[in-house]
């Protein structure tokens, strides 16, 4: 892709864990490409995952309408639902947990190995010895957090544009790292997250994830560009995506370098596929101008999107 903007060329944001809610499959209920997908993850991963389904009405409204209107704060599995609604992906940045979804959006993956790699990743991090915190921090540059951080203790964990930066580490470094930040920072809020993500305390799990390369089979070839969470590059390739995914275990999430790189190549649009719009918002305000922003199922102002009901 060339440098010149495209405004046909969209850029799909899938957003990490804290995105999850339940409920999130009512927007799709009508969209087979959706049951299609939470079937295949439910046989992969052995689990009994209800598919996404309506809300019915009650009584003769029930039976005059068919199925019922889905619950407005319920969300669905997007990326289907996008593309059954005629969406089209030119390129993926996923954060944190959402680096699966975008190299699966890219054809790198298949549903079983993404429930494979999870599941390792999981259990390795349920094995971590000892007690961990993550903190957001709003207000202080990343240069300032960073004094206070010390390797293998505490370490920044994400920063998504500068002033909002996510820190992690043993429970009782990341405690006291917040009472001295506090005076100086707008906000200083937990996070409920109980693992040291993307820090060196996560070594163990990117190990683990490493060996349990022979478990996956063959990865296939992207068909478009990934940007990693974790710098300015881009995913062309299987090798390199491999190696991000464990690389991103163990070193800090730079959604706005990611960023940076993906509007350069000329993206004109940003759609972030996911329950929520803390992406879209953050693409936004770090590049006001740049590319048009959108969210799906959910417009930037929380309003569901009609594109929902084309599926």
């Amino acid at each position: 892709m060339a440098g010149a903007r495209s405004d046909s060329a969209v850029l799909a944001l899938f957003p990490g864990m804290g995105a999850a809610t339940p409920g999130m499959g009512q927007p799709f209920a009508g969209c087979p490409a959706a049951w299609r997908a939470v079937d295949g993850f439910s046989s992969a991963s052995k689990l009994d995952i209800p598919p996404p389904r309506p809300r019915r009405r009650r009584g003769r409204a029930a039976r005059r309408h068919g199925l019922g209107a889905c619950d407005r704060r319920d969300r669905g599995p997007p990326l289907e639902g996008y593309r059954a609604g005629g969406g089209v992906v030119s390129g993926g940045l996923g954060f944190s947990i959402g680096a699966y979804s975008a190299l699966y959006g890219a054809g790198m993956l298949t549903v079983g190995q993404v429930v494979t790699m999870i599941d390792v990743v999981f259990e390795a991090s349920l094995n971590l010895p000892g007690r961990y915190a993550l903190l957001a921090v709003t207000g202080p540059p990343i240069e300032r957090i960073g004094e206070w951080c010390r390797p293998g203790s505490v370490e920044i964990s994400a920063v998504l544009e500068p002033g909002q930066t996510i820190v992690a580490g043993r429970e009782s470094a990341v405690e006291q790292l917040a009472e001295r930040i506090a005076p100086s920072a707008l906000r200083v809020s937990p996070i409920a997250v109980r693992w040291p993500l993307h820090g060196t305390l996560m070594g163990p799990v990117a190990a683990k994830l490493e060996h349990s390369r022979e478990l996956l089979g063959g990865l296939r070839s992207l068909r478009h560009r990934v940007y990693p969470g974790i710098d300015g590059c881009r995913i062309t390739n299987p090798s390199k995506g491999w190696e991000f995914l464990v690389q991103q275990l163990v070193r800090p999430q730079r959604f706005d370098l990611a960023l940076s790189a993906a509007l350069a190549d000329g993206f004109g649009r940003i759609v972030e596929l996911g329950p929520g719009t803390t992406l879209a918002r953050t693409a936004g305000r770090v590049s006001p101008g740049a590319a048009a922003v959108e969210s799906f199922p959910l417009s930037r102002t929380g309003r569901r999107r009609g594109a929902v009901r084309r599926c």
